[in-house]
């Protein structure tokens, strides 16, 4: 529905075939490698630790085979009176179902474990599909989905990056809440982002290291802050493992603050508060249809609401 090719890693043609995906081609073929910094190998001496680890050998796997030509499959269309809403996976997909089940709305395939990227909801004209969160806002932005239920973080991080986005907030779901936090270990000298500031204008970094999957959040935080010099470190879960060797502060999501103080850390500042919310576009569909169960599909969201 949303694209036309993707390009993903896999080592077995039969799970692309269960997955009704048709492989075209093999782009490159990838496996582990072990990497290390330059300057770093230059500076100490290493191969008790390298030769162990060359002298393994790996059995290869093969290429997946290309197949012969094939027709071209034809796009989905569903039609301009159709309305694409998309669920969220991970962990708000939970606190979803429950939500939408106290909405009255069942939607079959939707349930841990999810079974199926496409679950049906039973309502006339509406097409589900199963993406993650820090995804929705681009999708809505870009026309593949009418409506979305994301987190308003993710929404915030969108906007940051793309200020003229046509992504605005339908309702606040009231659900999934969290705090965005800036994160320092335990035994760092700062108790409040001023004390941080200060830390900096003294001279004693010579560069802040900030680490996040909320990117532009994370960057719009340290130029308000005026946290500079600075440089934001992507991650891909698993941030707390950054600090302190590989970050000096996280910007991170956090619901009760368990996972904070397993990992010793500490939090110095509350960002922003988020919840669940429901996101669409700012220009409404033209198919007057469309519109009335778009709208439909808002109130009985928001009839639910505590």
């Amino acid at each position: 529905e949303n694209a036309d090719l993707v390009i993903i890693p896999e080592t077995s043609e039969e799970r692309l075939l269960a997955k009704g995906l048709l492989p075209l081609a093999t782009i490159l073929t990838s496996s582990a490698l072990l990497v290390a910094n330059k300057e770093g190998l230059e500076r100490r001496d290493i191969s008790p630790i390298l030769v162990p680890l060359c002298s393994v050998e790996v059995e290869a796997e093969g290429e997946i085979a290309s197949p012969e030509p094939v027709v071209k499959p034809q796009k989905p269309s569903y039609g301009a009176e159709t309305v694409s809403f998309a669920l969220p996976d991970g962990h708000q997909q939970h606190p979803t179902m429950e939500f939408l089940r106290g909405a009255g709305l069942e939607i079959e395939g939707y349930r841990l474990p999810l079974s199926t990227l496409r679950p049906s909801s039973g309502l006339d004209g509406v097409s589900i599909k199963v993406i993650r969160p820090q995804d929705m806002p681009l999708q809505v932005a870009n026309g593949n989905f009418d409506l979305a239920i994301t987190g308003r973080d993710w929404l915030l991080d969108h906007l940051y990056r793309f200020p003229s986005s046509p992504v605005r907030e339908l309702s606040d779901l009231g659900f999934g809440k969290v705090r965005i936090v800036a994160l320092v270990s335990w035994d760092f000298p700062v108790e409040d982002v001023a004390a941080l500031r200060r830390m900096l204008s003294s001279g004693q970094f010579p560069t802040l290291r900030l680490a996040s999957e909320y990117i532009n959040i994370a960057d719009k935080y340290a130029r308000d802050n005026h946290l500079s010099p600075y440089k934001v470190i992507p991650t891909w879960g698993a941030t707390e493992a950054f600090l302190p060797e590989d970050a000096d502060i996280l910007i991170e999501n956090t619901e009760t603050g368990q996972t904070i103080a397993e990992h010793n850390l500490k939090i110095i500042d509350t960002i922003l508060e988020s919840s669940a919310c429901l996101i669409g576009n700012k220009q409404p569909p033209q198919n007057p249809i469309k519109r009335e169960r778009m709208a439909h599909i808002i109130e009985v969201l928001r009839r639910n609401l505590k």
